[in-house]
């Protein structure tokens, strides 16, 4: 298996911990300052306590240094010891920034998940990982996982990023000056992918029949690649999502909302694990949601850290184009990632509107929000989330 791993270790650091997502006063800290406090008030006695003193503050200081440090953070994982987790992702976009930002900012370790990120291109790619255990949890399209579970396969998801397709712009050569002179031409996407369905829907609505147009694949089907081609003018048109379709534009690309602008309701961005993970590893199920909630908090509140990051995995570097995509990625963000009934059973009735036909699948069945459920129930989220 072949797959490109980004940002090793469960911590790398590129800003400030002192930010609102973390506990600034867990118990060992509060602990220890109120030691350290007590003994500056003391008046030392003698030189020998004025040693005794200075000795205690260096020692609790190395102490509070490195339980807060990302070194510390993952020797907190390590003492809890749960087995290191792979987090599959499956494009670089900046969709992925809170799970990037999560990582970066230390907050799996945090809550004792000693995480790596792999980034997996291709469904079958990330689901065959998935399968052989060579990832504990990925984030991507739901497509996929439906129809591994529809063949009598193992997943379910537990949480998802977006329940509305609201993030994917159509980019065309800048020729094209309308939907409508598309019919003829050729558009660079994968028809297996989830963006062929988007692109069918945006079609039909200026009628366009899908054999009117032909699609082809480029290279591994990235959105580079597929911004690629149509640069070169290879094909007339294809979908992105921020910051590259900015980056497109800048590049004298044309873009069109159509596909926001349908309000198609499903699953998007999700966060998918096996049933069995699930049963037998709960507590680092629910520590990846624990990070992965601190972290979706993180980028609404930390626009610099998040730009930073988000720059480092996407290798953009324009200000302007970082800029317009936080602000319009961070307002649309959830506070409590949970599943929506009604997205998922959208999504399976759109792949199976698309075909290949789906085996009967029950809705209920590939989604799991009990985790969530209960990190709310318990207050847990009102601390990594504040309102």
């Amino acid at each position: 298996m072949n797959f490109y791993h980004e940002g090793h270790g469960s911590t790398t650091l590129t800003t400030d911990y002192e930010h609102e997502g973390f506990d600034k006063n867990p118990p060992i800290l509060r602990v220890l300052r109120a030691f350290v406090v007590k003994s500056i008030f003391r008046f030392p006695e003698s030189l020998h306590n004025l040693h005794v003193l200075h000795t205690t503050i260096a020692i609790t200081l190395t102490l509070i240094i490195g339980t807060t440090t990302p070194v510390g953070l993952k020797a907190i994982a390590q003492e809890k010891k749960l087995s290191p987790i792979t987090v599959g992702y499956s494009a670089i976009s900046g969709s992925f920034a809170p799970l990037w930002v999560a990582h970066d900012m230390g907050l799996f370790a945090k809550h004792g998940a000693d995480t790596k990120l792999a980034y997996i291109q291709g469904n079958r790619v990330m689901l065959s990982a998935l399968t052989a255990g060579e990832i504990q949890f990925y984030q991507g399209g739901a497509e996929g996982l439906i129809r591994l579970v529809s063949g009598g396969g193992d997943g379910v998801f537990i949480a998802t990023q977006y329940n509305t397709v609201n993030h994917y712009v159509l980019i065309t050569d800048p020729s094209i000056a309308r939907i409508e002179d598309l019919r003829g031409k050729r558009l660079a996407l994968d028809p297996t992918s989830p963006t062929y369905g988007y692109i069918l829907k945006v079609l039909e609505k200026v009628g366009i029949r899908k054999d009117e147009v032909q699609f082809v694949q480029f290279g591994t089907a990235g959105q580079p690649e597929r911004a690629a081609a149509v640069l070169r003018k290879q094909a007339s048109a294809t979908v992105l999502t921020a910051p590259n379709t900015f980056a497109a534009e800048k590049q004298g690309l044309r873009s069109f909302s159509a596909i926001r602008d349908l309000g198609i309701r499903q699953l998007i961005t999700v966060s998918g694990i096996t049933k069995r993970f699930l049963r037998e590893r709960r507590d680092s199920s629910e520590a990846f949601l624990r990070g992965y909630v601190e972290g979706l908090h993180a980028v609404r509140t930390q626009k610099e850290a998040t730009i930073k990051i988000i720059a480092k995995y996407t290798r953009q570097r324009d200000p302007e184009v970082l800029n317009r995509f936080y602000d319009e990625m961070a307002g649309d963000l959830p506070r409590i990632p949970y599943v929506d009934e009604v997205s998922a059973r959208a999504t399976i009735d759109a792949m199976q509107a698309q075909g290949p036909p789906l085996p009967k699948v029950d809705v209920k069945g590939i989604f799991d929000n009990s985790l969530l459920k209960t990190m709310e129930s318990s207050g847990v989220i009102d601390k990594l989330a504040p309102r």
